[in-house]
């Protein structure tokens, strides 16, 4: 082969090399901020929904966002609320936290890494004030209070105002206002 086109071969190789790692890049570029979307929304439902007073052991005690099968995004999450307070309470979250823990949550998301469905999370947390949140089709139709949808390449949620209803929940008509409200 003539060393000119081999040259040309080369750098068209690295050409298309470079263009698959930026367009694998970007993927985890819009992974990393729908991530960062989804907990700035997480930390919103927190500012949003009202607890009743038995949620709380103390006007000291923290708002705690809980992350079940959902290891990766709890960094994500702690992250962006770090250091964030909601009203007076402080906001913490809490990682690896399992269905028998879930009722010592404020909010509890529930990632893919756990395969529980929305009645088995509902019941879970029955009687207690948990907001459940998933990232599941499905989810607040079928118990959950809210979900987190894709509509028109954006990142959206739904919210079931019967289930935050059920577990003693007050969301904000501002907070309804933005959802898909489902039943």
């Amino acid at each position: 082969m003539r060393p000119g086109l081999v040259r040309l071969r080369r750098t068209s190789i690295g050409f298309a090399l470079g263009l698959v790692a930026l367009g694998l890049t970007a993927t985890v570029a819009r992974a990393q901020s729908e991530d960062q979307i989804k907990a700035a929304f997480l930390f919103n439902f927190a500012r949003y929904v009202e607890w009743p007073d038995a949620a709380f052991s103390s006007g000291s005690t923290p708002v705690r966002i809980c992350m079940a099968g959902a290891d990766d995004f709890a960094s994500i999450v702690s992250k962006a609320v770090g250091g964030k307070s909601v009203g007076d309470r402080a906001v913490e979250v809490a990682s690896g936290v399992g269905l028998e823990d879930a009722g010592t949550c404020h909010i509890l998301y529930v990632g893919a890494g756990l395969e529980a469905g929305a009645d088995v999370v509902a019941s879970s947390v029955s009687g207690g004030h948990v907001f459940t949140v998933a990232d599941r089709e499905g989810f607040a139709a079928s118990g959950g209070i809210a979900n987190f949808i894709r509509a028109d390449n954006k990142v959206r949620f739904e919210i079931n105002p019967d289930a935050a209803k059920q577990a003693g929940l007050k969301i904000s008509s501002r907070l309804l206002r933005l959802a898909k409200v489902v039943e």
